[in-house]
């Protein structure tokens, strides 16, 4: 449990009742619940939206539900326990060729990976795609996804162990954003020309750089602002024709249905092999701080915490 807003010290042991029953949702066992961007920026009281605390992070988790059903949830908050009430279309039988942390992956960061690239930038095979933190969860399920619908990827990140990751993961080029300097000219170098799409969740002078990047009527869409630093894109909107799209997933949670159809398709590509889940960090529920600040590190691969038989709640 967050009881105030901080850093990962903040979050805390609590012992405390079994959430009450509540009207279209189930109780579920958590096996493992994920760490993502969100919780530590609800944490921090950064979110995009308020934080009530004291509160219980988390928002997506896999467990068992009363009658046994292994299932994978999304949740506003409340994984980061021993038990949590889920509702009841955000929730999905994992079948029996995906794994727990497949499953987990693919909540958050391959739900929100697809809608970003075809819900709000729809794609098209003949287009070139930027993919930033391109060895981040998200970035590495967007780099498969975009090869899959025909789209030349260029990814980016700060490492060349991570570009290494995103050129495994099938990206055409790669770039190293580690030196803002001349970086929109190196995108545009390793994608022999301006960008048709792009991914932004870094903000800052990578936001900036990314815009700078985009060709003729170019789209980009944003999922968080990681480095706090926020610019003016007015004018750099206008010339060109640039468009700027927003993306939070809860947006898309009233949509049962087509999230409900997202979700059987990516397990569908998981369980034949054609996406493969980024690799996993596995910590202790008690030592969820800890979890935090390897999250935040930045090193590739999908963070969670093992939650069986741990009796305290966070």
């Amino acid at each position: 449990m967050a009881r105030r807003a901080g850093g990962p010290e903040v979050l805390e042991p609590y012992d405390c009742e079994e959430p009450e029953p509540l009207a279209g949702h189930e109780l579920v066992n958590v096996t493992l619940a994920g760490v993502n961007a969100a919780d530590v920026l609800m944490r921090e009281d950064s979110y995009v939206s308020p934080v009530k605390y004291p509160y219980v992070p988390g928002r997506e988790l896999v467990g068992l539900t009363q009658d046994g059903q292994r299932v994978v949830a999304l949740t506003s908050e409340g994984a980061y326990a021993e038990k949590a009430l889920v509702h009841s279309g955000l929730r999905w039988d994992i079948p029996d060729a995906v794994t727990n942390e497949q499953a987990l992956a693919l909540a958050v960061d391959g739900q929100s990976a697809w809608h970003m690239l075809t819900t709000v930038l729809k794609i098209q095979s003949y287009e070139k795609v930027l993919i930033p933190a391109a060895a981040s969860p998200l970035g590495s399920f967007a780099i498969q996804f975009a090869k899959l619908h025909g789209c030349f990827v260029v990814a980016m990140d700060d490492d060349e162990s991570k570009l290494k990751i995103a050129r495994e993961l099938g990206a055409d080029a790669t770039v190293n954003s580690a030196e803002i300097d001349g970086l929109a000219d190196r995108i545009r170098a390793a994608a022999d020309g301006p960008v048709d799409a792009a991914l932004e969740l870094v903000g800052g002078q990578v936001f900036t750089a990314i815009l700078e990047a985009l060709g003729f009527r170019g789209r980009m869409v944003i999922d968080g602002c990681s480095s706090r630093e926020r610019e003016n894109v007015q004018d750099k909107l206008t010339f060109g024709s640039k468009q700027l799209n927003g993306f939070w997933l809860p947006d898309l949670l009233g949509n049962l249905f087509a999230i409900e159809k997202t979700m059987q398709m990516l397990f569908d590509m998981v369980a034949s092999g054609a996406v493969k889940v980024p690799r996993s960090y596995r910590y202790m529920l008690e030592h969820a701080n800890s979890a935090h600040e390897g999250f935040a590190t930045g090193r590739p691969g999908k963070v969670f915490l093992d939650v069986d038989a741990i009796k305290y709640y966070y």
